[in-house]
């Protein structure tokens, strides 16, 4: 008996050890950094059921933001609504793998010479549809619709609307195929060039 006391002891002082170092410390600085910036965000949007959110999600402008029911938001996933009107619309069931990046807002830099931060914005609200799956890397701008059950592989960027159950690949991303259809197999003429 006296040996498993002493056991849990030492690992009692070795979790007080662990909580009390000076890296522990610093690494509470940067979540408490992060979650006041990006965090505080993420009160202000609506969330539906069942949605599972890494702690890492980054929401800008929460109040523009809507995220359907049963979503899946992946490690650093960054939703970034519109400062006066951009709005982004998240269907159910939409699985966001880390590292998407989603804007509803880019700078107008044909509007003037100066530094491109102190121009104004355009924005325009994105609409994801329901039961889609958008792979790591993937970067939507502002302006976009993707449809129901579509697929956006890793890595694209979408600049224009995906339509409904189709996957799409590329920078920019282009119709590769329609779900259901067999790998391969091209439901979509690539676009003359």
């Amino acid at each position: 008996m006296a040996r498993s006391s002493t056991g849990r002891l030492s690992r009692v002082v070795q979790a007080v050890m662990s909580l009390l170092a000076p890296s522990s410390w610093l690494r509470y600085g940067k979540i408490a950094n992060f979650f006041g910036y990006d965090g505080a965000d993420i009160q202000r949007a609506s969330v539906g059921r069942g949605v599972a959110m890494s702690p890492t999600v980054s929401i800008r402008n929460g109040e523009r933001v809507q995220i359907g029911d049963g979503c899946h938001l992946g490690q650093w996933t960054s939703i970034w609504a519109g400062d006066t009107h951009g709005r982004i619309v998240i269907g159910d069931h939409a699985l966001l793998a880390p590292h998407v990046f989603i804007t509803a807002s880019d700078y107008d830099f044909d509007a003037g010479d100066g530094p491109v931060m102190d121009l104004p914005k355009r924005e325009a609200d994105i609409y994801i549809g329901a039961n889609t799956w958008l792979g790591a890397n993937v970067v939507v701008v502002a302006g976009v619709s993707i449809g129901d059950g579509a697929i956006v592989a890793a890595g694209s960027v979408v600049t224009r609307d995906v339509p409904a159950g189709s996957v799409v690949a590329g920078v920019p991303a282009r119709v590769i195929r329609q779900r259901g259809a067999a790998p391969g197999v091209s439901d979509h003429r690539p676009e003359a060039q």
